[in-house]
């Protein structure tokens, strides 16, 4: 949707880094050499962070990239390194396994407490060939069906237990070349879709200094500068925050800093262009940021299994609020996606009403 924003001024169709790195560095390198001056680069993917710190030294002739080094970068978007590396620190984490191959991943998963997950190592690959983030593994049948659908593909995967609760807790910040985070945003995640494991759907701004203080830890350990979305839910059975995972790039959210008074992505900027000031700034608890769309979905399909209801639904949008797509002074991003959504609520009605007919008629 964001390319119909007025505020874009120009569109460029780049190479898919994940069928061909190269191309996607050969292509801003070409590009590169016909601007006129250098241009700031802000990363919206994993596998846009990993391309573009592998080749920073070459491409930074030609812009200006606030991200670390792929070293580092692969600190975190590897993730059996990364719990490696927060094994090591004594950073609270689920309890994870790194199978080595598709023998002991049954071996761990036959001997672990159901429910769990089987997440990737890395998520770009997995969720092209699956369209998921991870399978939740309730039964050895489960298990079974996963390790199958595994066995043909060359995807390194962990398994992780599966904390309790509903208490998550996000923050997005921007550390500069020297570690040091001069923007930070905190965040609840109250809905997410799909409803289970997925990205928020409703966030309220919130400062929670435990799970902050801990994420910014582990990244000056490991000399991290650029942006970063570190993820924690709360362990009822200890009352102990646990990090899940840390995104090495943008996030969804990114408005609601912005309208908390920390634009991370304008402080990012600044930064790499050697302008910015050092200013300090809180940013304000208790706004609303709500993904319009994905959120209808989560609370229908909670409300369908009894999970929701409607009272608690009108109660959380209480408060100030800022919308992922709706925007008044450019408003077009939002009907883009509200016909996208439709067309995709027509798809699933015509496979529903096709699956009817071939089930009652043939």
């Amino acid at each position: 949707m964001v390319r119909y924003s007025r505020y874009v001024s120009n569109r460029l169709s780049y190479p898919d880094p994940m069928e061909s790195e190269m191309e996607f560095i050969n292509f801003l390198l070409k590009l590169g050499k016909q601007l006129v001056e250098k241009s700031v680069v802000i990363t919206t993917k994993d596998v846009e962070v990993l391309a573009l710190s592998r080749y920073k030294a070459e491409l930074e002739q030609f812009y200006f990239l606030p991200l670390p080094s792929f070293d580092v970068v692969r600190k975190l978007v590897d993730k059996k390194r990364f719990y490696r590396l927060l094994n090591e620190m004594s950073v609270r984490t689920p309890r994870t396994y790194s199978p080595v191959d598709i023998s002991e991943l049954r071996l761990i998963g036959r001997e672990m407490a159901f429910p769990y997950i089987i997440k990737p190592a890395y998520s770009r690959a997995f969720r092209r060939q699956f369209n998921a983030k991870s399978f939740v593994i309730s039964s050895r049948e489960e298990l079974e069906q996963a390790i199958k659908k595994l066995s043909s593909k060359n995807l390194e995967v962990v398994i992780q237990e599966i904390v309790p609760g509903k208490e998550i807790y996000m923050f997005y910040t921007y550390l500069n070349k020297k570690t040091e985070p001069i923007a930070i945003c905190g965040y609840d995640k109250l809905r997410q879709f799909p409803p289970d494991f997925g990205n928020g759907s409703l966030c309220r701004s919130a400062w929670r200094p435990v799970p902050i203080e801990s994420a910014i830890q582990v990244l000056k350990a490991i000399g991290y500068c650029g942006m970063a979305e570190p993820e924690f839910k709360m362990d009822p059975r200890d009352g102990q925050y646990k990090l899940l995972e840390i995104n090495a790039r943008t996030t969804m959210q990114s408005a609601l800093p912005a309208t908390c008074g920390v634009n991370i992505e304008y402080a990012a900027y600044l930064d790499t262009i050697g302008q910015h000031a050092g200013d300090s700034i809180s940013p304000q608890d208790g706004i609303l940021w709500v993904d319009e769309f994905n959120d209808l979905q989560s609370c229908l399909i909670q409300v369908k299994k009894g999970k929701l209801g409607i009272r608690e639904i009108a109660s959380s949008f209480k408060g100030k609020k800022v919308y992922a797509r709706a925007v008044w002074d450019d408003p077009i991003p939002f009907f883009i996606s509200l016909l996208d959504f439709g067309s995709g609520g027509l798809r699933g009605l015509f496979r529903r009403i096709n699956r009817y007919i071939s089930f009652h008629f043939k």
